[in-house]
C-alpha cells in the first residue's frame, strides 16, 4: 500500500510540474458578473457585478464582489482552480447579509476562453453554477487579466 501510494504520488507530481500554468500568480483579474445581462442595455437596463480577482498562486484564483446600495451592500467570495482550461469553483455569497441569514454556498464549474483575436488580456468564461439555496444558474463572465 504504501509503494502504490508513493507510484500515485510520484506520477501526480511528474504531471503537475509538467504543466504550464494556466493562471501565473500574481496575475489580477478584472471583470463582470454575468455578460448576458449587456443584451437588455437598451431594454430593462443592464445590471453589473463588478469582480476582483487575484491569483495567489498558479492556477488558484480569489475573487470577490461587492453589489448593491450602501445601506445593502452585498459581498460574494469565491475560490477558483484552473484544470486544462476549465475551473472549479466554491464560493460564499452575500456573507455581508445581517445576522448572516441570506448568505448561501454555491459550487460552479466553466471553461476559460481568452480573446486572443482581440488581446490576449480579454476573456470569457460560461459557466454553470449550483446555489445550496436557489439551485442551478448559468452565466457568462467577461473581463481582463493583468
Amino acid at each position: 500500500m504504501k509503494n502504490l501510494f508513493t507510484l500515485c504520488a510520484c506520477a501526480f507530481l511528474t504531471f503537475t510540474l509538467s504543466a504550464q500554468s494556466e493562471q501565473a500568480a500574481g496575475s489580477y483579474y478584472l471583470g463582470t458578473g454575468d455578460a448576458t445581462t449587456l443584451m437588455n442595455v437598451f431594454s430593462t437596463g443592464v445590471m453589473m457585478s463588478p469582480t476582483v480577482g487575484y491569483a495567489v498562486i498558479d492556477d488558484l484564483v480569489v475573487s470577490g464582489s461587492l453589489n448593491g446600495a450602501t445601506d445593502d451592500l452585498s459581498m460574494d467570495l469565491n475560490v477558483r482552480y484552473f484544470w486544462n482550461g476549465v475551473f472549479f469553483q466554491a464560493g460564499a455569497d452575500n456573507i455581508l447579509s445581517a445576522g448572516g441569514e441570506d448568505m448561501s454556498i454555491s459550487l460552479g464549474a466553466g471553461k476559460y476562453f481568452q480573446l486572443n483575436a482581440l488581446n490576449d488580456r480579454l476573456f470569457v468564461d460560461p459557466q454553470i453554477n449550483y446555489n445550496l439555496d436557489s439551485g442551478f444558474n448559468t452565466m457568462i463572465g467577461f473581463g481582463a487579466r493583468f
